[in-house]
C-alpha cells in the first residue's frame, strides 16, 4: 500500500493540473527570449471562458446594466424606424387558408413605386395568393418570413416594410448576396437575425427575421395588391 500512495497522488496531481496550449508556451517563451528580464516571472495566458455572443448577452445587454443606465439618464439610443408613407386603402378579409380578395372595382388603387404580384397558374383564372411565406429552420428554432414577386423600387418597399413591422435597418444595413462577413463568404448566406433583420435573397426575395406572415399579408392586401 505504501508503494501505491505516491503513484495515486502523482496521478491526481497530473490530472488536476491545468493544461497550457503549446502555441501559448511558444509565444511566451519567444517574448521572454526577445526581452530577457530576470525579475519577470513566467506567465501563461488563458482564453476567456465567454464567447463574443455570451459577453454581449451577459454584459452589454444585461437587464441590470440597462436599468442602471436608464436611472442615470444614459439610455442607449434606439434605432430609427422610418415613417409609414402609404396608408391602407381598404380592410381586407382573409379565409382560413390565408387567401384574401383584391379590392373591389370602386376602390381606387394609387400608383406605388413598388408592386407585388400574386401567385398565378390558378384554374379558371382565379385570383392567386399573396406571395408571403413562412420558413422554419434549425429544428424549428429559426422562424423567418419570405416575400416574393416584389418589383420596382425595392428600397422604398423595404422602408415601408420596416415601418409596418417596426424594424430597424440593422448594424450592417440590408444584407445581400454580395455582403461578406469578417471570415469571408456571403454574410447574407448566414441568414437574418435580431441585429440584422432584413436581407435580399438571391432571386430578389426579401427575408425578414421572425414570423410576420399575417402582418405582411394584411399590409399588402390593405394596399390593394
Amino acid at each position: 500500500m505504501s508503494l501505491l500512495r505516491p503513484l495515486s497522488s502523482t496521478l491526481f496531481r497530473a490530472a488536476s493540473a491545468p493544461t497550457i496550449r503549446p502555441s501559448i508556451v511558444a509565444a511566451t517563451t519567444a517574448n521572454n527570449t526577445a526581452n530577457p528580464s530576470p525579475s519577470t516571472p513566467f506567465t501563461a495566458q488563458h482564453r476567456s471562458k465567454h464567447s463574443a455572443t455570451q459577453a454581449k448577452r451577459l454584459f452589454k445587454n444585461n437587464p441590470a446594466r440597462l436599468r442602471i443606465l436608464k436611472k442615470s439618464g444614459m439610455v442607449p439610443a434606439k434605432a430609427q424606424i422610418p415613417d409609414l408613407v402609404y396608408e391602407p386603402i381598404f380592410q381586407p378579409k382573409f379565409l382560413s387558408n390565408g387567401w384574401s380578395a383584391p379590392p373591389p372595382p370602386e376602390v381606387e388603387v394609387p400608383e406605388y413605386p413598388f408592386r407585388v404580384t400574386r401567385t398565378g397558374g390558378k384554374p379558371f383564372g382565379a385570383v392567386g395568393f399573396l406571395p408571403v411565406y413562412r420558413d422554419v429552420r434549425i429544428h424549428g428554432t429559426k422562424h423567418t418570413t419570405i416575400i416574393r414577386n416584389v418589383a420596382g423600387d425595392i428600397p422604398a418597399f423595404i422602408s415601408e416594410l420596416q415601418a409596418v413591422l417596426e424594424l430597424s435597418l440593422g448594424k450592417k444595413g440590408i444584407l445581400t448576396s454580395a455582403s461578406t462577413g469578417k471570415h469571408g463568404g456571403g454574410e447574407a448566406g448566414r441568414g437574418v437575425n435580431k441585429e440584422n433583420p432584413i436581407r435580399i435573397r438571391t432571386g430578389g426575395a426579401i427575408e425578414v427575421n421572425g414570423d410576420h406572415a399575417r402582418e405582411v399579408q394584411r399590409w399588402l392586401a390593405g394596399l390593394g395588391f
